[in-house]
């Protein structure tokens, strides 16, 4: 059975392992994950190599601090959609993509229909995002604010 034929429960240990680790630190040497997990290098890296062709591992990026960036506002636009049809919601989805200032946004059930994770400079300037960019989208009806005070616990990964 080859890695893409696995379901992600059918992951054995030393894949979770490699997948911890890189979690933990994206930039660990081969050699320190092999030693880490207990395994030698060459067939760490073929199992590194495996997990990402299959798509279990998706990128690596750098965490960085936004506030050293410049972007003093974190928020979340919980946004109500007033049409269903499929034209301009790939307008309405190509522009929530291309907005710089949108660092994710997903579809949700329930109250709202989008769920955009927003950061900008200060509160001036997401309130002119806000109501200049994201209100004036297609299909647009309805949107509260939420403000991210301080984060409690940082995005460290999936469970694995």
């Amino acid at each position: 059975m080859t890695h893409s034929q696995l379901q992600p429960s059918g992951l054995d240990e030393t894949d979770r392992r490699i997948l911890r680790a890189l979690q933990r630190d994206g930039r660990i040497t081969n050699a320190a994950l092999a030693d880490e997990i207990g395994m030698a290098a060459s067939p760490c890296l073929r199992r590194l190599k495996a997990l990402e062709e299959d798509g279990v591992i998706t990128g690596y990026r750098a965490e960085i601090d936004r506030r050293a960036l410049g972007h003093g506002v974190e928020a979340y636009a919980f946004v109500k959609l007033a049409q269903s049809d499929p034209d301009w919601r790939t307008r309405l989805i190509a522009k929530l993509q291309s907005f710089e200032e949108v660092i994710s946004c997903h579809a949700m059930t329930g109250e709202c229909d989008l769920l955009v994770h927003i950061v900008a400079g200060n509160i001036e300037a997401y309130g002119e995002f806000a109501m200049q960019r994201l209100l004036t989208l297609p299909g647009v009806a309805d949107m509260r604010s939420s403000f991210v005070l301080s984060t409690i616990k940082k995005d460290k990964g999936w469970p694995v």
